[in-house]
């Protein structure tokens, strides 16, 4: 349960930290379309990523960890098609969210490990 309240808050931190800093990383002023938002990239991040990398382990060491970029990129782009509220124009916008979102879901996780 903490896990995923964790999970929560970081990406509810990563997407106030991309709307805010990327150009071209929109999302709605409603409240309830950025909770849902939320709740999609916290779904992709705590269930849907760790059982692709799993799947996907051999590739992600070949590749030394690229993939595992790309499998974040791609799960931002599908959030990005399944809501409304969120819309991401270009591929340089989606690489800038890949990068904020996975450095601080990154940040979380090693403050999360410390306090354990």
């Amino acid at each position: 349960m903490i896990k995923l309240l964790i999970f929560l808050i970081s990406n509810l931190t990563a997407v106030l930290a991309a709307d805010y800093f990327i150009e071209g990383f929109e999302v709605t002023n409603d409240l309830v379309g950025f909770a849902i938002v939320v709740a999609l990239f916290t779904i992709a991040n705590s269930f849907i990523l760790p059982m692709l990398r799993f799947i996907l382990k051999p590739f992600i060491w070949l590749t030394m960890g690229l993939l595992a970029v790309v499998l974040n990129g791609a799960l931002i782009y599908v959030v990005d098609i399944l809501s409304e509220s969120i819309t991401i124009n270009g591929l340089l916008p989606l690489i800038f969210a890949t990068l904020i979102f996975g450095f601080i879901n990154a940040v979380f996780a090693l403050g999360a490990r410390a306090f354990k």
